[in-house]
């Protein structure tokens, strides 16, 4: 067997620690329709288990709650770096620890579960019935529709991205603008704190 050269070892270490290559990863290995993804998501809310459902997402609802992380961790890192002491401080370092605390987006997702999300997924699956979901002609959307409501599957362009329950995408759209607005205005405000700490020293 011909040898690996030391940056084709390079590469494939970086590329198997990148998180999209682990995204695409663990799609190659999920759901191939939507019915299993519906079968999927019933297994997790019975279970009531925060890792099976974070792995019946679809991938944009993952993705926002990574961008979450990522972006609730640097504001936490900001805040102990550049923010004063203060009652502000404090406020900003309790609502940034849940990320800086969280090993990975899942985590964050499975420590921020409100209580009644399970009751609420398992009203609609309860609804949804045996019913399978339907697909859009365009193949990227399925779903179970009844008077008071409906679940929403949802899969990538790529098909080996598979097929991921969509039920949590705005909640996780608004979490992500909120992180993500949040680290602008700390970035913003650091920046006029060096200012002005340099100023400071003149």
């Amino acid at each position: 067997m011909k040898p690996r050269s030391s940056l084709s070892i390079v590469f494939a270490a970086l590329l198997l620690t990148s998180p999209l290559f682990l995204a695409s990863a663990c799609w190659q290995r999920g759901c191939k329709t939507p019915a299993e993804a519906k079968a999927r998501l019933a297994a997790a809310v019975a279970a009531r288990d925060p890792a099976r459902l974070w792995g019946t997402l679809d991938l944009d609802t993952q993705w926002s709650w990574m961008t979450a992380h990522r972006a609730g961790r640097e504001s936490y890192d900001i805040t102990l770096s550049n923010l004063p002491e203060g009652q502000q401080r404090e406020r900003l370092i309790r609502r940034f620890a849940p990320a800086a605390t969280s090993e990975n987006a899942a985590a964050l997702f499975a420590k921020s579960l409100p209580p009644e999300w399970w009751s609420n997924l398992a009203s609609q699956l309860a609804a949804a019935g045996d019913r399978a979901p339907v697909t859009n002609a365009a193949g990227s959307e399925a779903e179970i529709v009844w008077p008071a409501g409906r679940l929403v599957f949802r899969k990538m362009s790529k098909p080996d991205f598979g097929w991921g329950f969509a039920g949590l995408a705005a909640e996780a759209e608004t979490l992500k603008r909120a992180a993500s607005a949040d680290l602008e205005a700390l970035r913003t405000n650091a920046a006029d704190y060096e200012r002005a700490a340099a100023r400071g020293l003149r």
